[in-house]
């Protein structure tokens, strides 16, 4: 559609990561499908539910500061919302240190009964390689 919804799904964004930035469990939530999963492309891949990741969010998993880079591709089509753009994050995950560049790409679906768009589907690339990176995104996973 039109440029409204395209910024709507980029203002979205930021209040997701500010959210989380500030450990609130309640808008995270709110901001998130009930089918919601995401994906941390490392070399090996693991996949987070909306209920790790509401756990982990502000706590085993910390965002001190973010900041979306220059190139932000933002669209809505037919009621889906799709972001991407590479977002510097500090941050820490099990006192692990989480700082560098990563590539995150969002689907937004609009939906439900008062028609509020929710964040259904992440991956979340780090650029930088670290192998001990995707055991410590996998500890926070609750079904093990």
């Amino acid at each position: 559609m039109g440029k409204s919804n395209d910024a709507k799904i980029e203002v979205l964004e930021h209040q997701l990561m500010r959210a989380w930035a500030a450990s609130d469990k309640k808008a995270v939530r709110a901001l998130l499908s009930r089918q919601f999963r995401m994906v941390v492309g490392a070399t090996a891949p693991v996949l987070l539910d909306r209920k790790s990741l509401l756990e982990a969010a502000g706590e085993r998993w910390r965002i001190e500061r973010f900041r979306f880079g220059q190139s932000v591709y933002s669209r809505e089509v037919d009621g889906i919302g799709i972001f991407a753009a590479e977002v510097e994050l500090e941050g820490v995950i099990d006192g692990q240190n989480a700082h560098g560049r990563w590539w995150q790409a969002d689907v937004w679906k609009k939906g439900g009964l008062g028609r509020r768009w929710r964040l259904v589907d992440r991956q979340l690339a780090r650029l930088e390689s670290d192998h001990q990176f995707p055991q410590a995104v996998r500890a926070l996973q609750l079904w093990r």
